[in-house]
């Protein structure tokens, strides 16, 4: 079963699509909300696979680093609920697109394609075990910043980037700043030159 979270705004919207996911046999929707407070809480307790999201709950200037919101689940899958117009470079956020008028079997079809993301990316984590976000932060250990630097560097909270930290030496077993450093020039996500 692939547990499914939707967040959107409207009602009838909301209500709609969680009733059409029920039909399918393979989808549990977890929950459903319009509000950000009770999503967040609820999809760290509920760990759905798949979020469906409707940019417009943000605030504009929030929707470029959507990704970002929700780092603390690094394998859940965002797949966008487009009610109306949405930026290239905020679509490019999502694993899937779900548009207004798409049918059932398109929806379907975009759940599926995102839930092959899914298990590519289990079968891959023997190879590449870091995430973008967390090689990210051991890019920016690498160059010498402190947590409240690397929070501020890349928009999310310290606590969040302590989390990142945590994983980055529990998937690599490094537990050294300098040794890290060593496994990131050696995977090439840094160069010497780039190290204070």
């Amino acid at each position: 079963m692939t547990k499914v979270a939707i967040a959107e705004p409207s009602p009838i919207l909301r209500v709609g699509l969680a009733q059409l996911l029920r039909e399918f046999p393979d989808v549990e929707v977890v929950f459903s909300t319009d509000n950000l407070g009770a999503l967040n809480s609820r999809i760290n307790a509920l760990k759905p696979d798949i979020l469906i999201l409707n940019p417009l709950l943000f605030e504009y200037a929030r929707r470029a680093t959507l990704r970002a919101e929700f780092d603390q689940l690094p394998n859940m899958r965002l797949v966008g609920l487009v009610t109306s117009y949405i930026e290239a470079q905020h679509q490019k956020q999502f694993a899937g697109i779900i548009e207004l008028n798409d049918d059932p079997q398109r929806i379907k079809s975009t759940l599926n394609q995102v839930e092959n993301t899914l298990q590519s990316d289990d079968d891959e984590s023997d190879t590449d075990p870091l995430s973008d976000r967390e090689k990210e932060v051991l890019v920016c250990l690498s160059k010498g910043l402190k947590n409240n630097e690397i929070a501020d560097t890349l928009n999310i909270s310290v606590h969040t980037v302590i989390t990142h930290r945590k994983n980055i030496v529990r998937k690599t077993g490094i537990k050294s700043v300098a040794a890290l450093t060593v496994y990131a020039i050696l995977n090439n996500l840094i160069e010497e030159k780039d190290i204070i």
